[in-house]
């Protein structure tokens, strides 16, 4: 016997929330957990995180910089069904 588990739409998935920790990423309609990234892994990024910060108060910039908090929906042969986390993005 075979289980199908229905995709989700972007929409579904950013609503989605199944009561623990695990965050998910999209592809192509199906819920992936994200791993923990290792302590130097963390370090790294939250000093990217860090630079881009401090560079965008330099520039006196109306952007923000994230680290591992912000899906960005990204498309897969032209399907928009895909959102990953980056480590580290910077917005307007």
């Amino acid at each position: 016997m075979t289980i199908t588990t229905p995709k989700l739409t972007f929409e579904e998935y950013l609503k989605y929330h199944d009561g623990t920790d695990t965050r998910y990423e999209l592809v192509n309609g199906e819920l992936i957990p994200m791993s923990l990234g290792s302590e130097q892994h963390g370090a790294l990024t939250e000093f990217i995180n860090l630079c881009f910060r401090a560079e965008i108060l330099r520039l006196k910039l109306d952007w923000t910089s994230k680290q591992m908090v912000i899906a960005v929906r990204s498309p897969r042969v032209g399907r928009w069904d895909t959102s990953r986390i980056p480590d580290v993005v910077v917005i307007p």
